[in-house]
């Protein structure tokens, strides 16, 4: 479990920051050459939307494991204590579910977009759909290990999860 949390860590924050802080640059220096230079950054859109992407797949994985995925907590502190942990592991199993699903998209979206590219990079489109297809499978794996910390770990005094 330690090294998942290791490359949880590293995917859902350093990756995302990195990926930020690229965008960041990349747009900087696009307006510095439009308004200062007065010449365009041609690969500038499609160096940012890639970097982009991986913030938001990438940053979802450290959202995930930190327990903040779509405010399950809020709703779940609502029921009776004996209902908490059987909420918790349903709600883990749905995101589960649905990130089976996107990654099964994401995967035919790799193989129909396999030979459409980039305007300015000539790179393949698809690296986008595998970025989404990685982030989700680390996404249903920080899951598991979520539902597997669930069950094993007692209820606490007001019946949440001590995990």
């Amino acid at each position: 479990m330690q090294r998942l949390d290791r490359i949880t860590q590293f995917v859902g924050s350093v990756l995302p920051a990195c990926c930020l802080a690229i965008v960041l640059i990349v747009v900087t220096i696009n307006v510095f050459a439009r308004t200062v230079l007065g010449m365009p950054f041609h690969i500038a859109h499609d160096i940012s939307m890639l970097a982009f992407a991986g913030v938001v797949w990438l940053g979802l994985t450290g959202v995930a494991a930190t327990h903040q995925l779509f405010g399950v907590a809020f709703f779940v502190s609502k029921l009776p204590p004996a209902l908490k942990k059987p909420a918790y592991v349903l709600s883990h199993s749905i995101v589960i579910l649905v990130s089976c699903f996107v990654i099964n998209a994401a995967y035919h979206q790799i193989m129909t977009a396999r030979f459409s590219k980039f305007l300015a990079l000539g790179w393949p489109k698809w690296i986008v759909s595998a970025m989404l297809l990685f982030s989700f499978v680390v996404i249903a794996l920080i899951q598991i290990k979520q539902i597997i910390e669930l069950i094993k770990a007692p209820l606490g005094k007001e019946g949440e999860p001590s995990c």
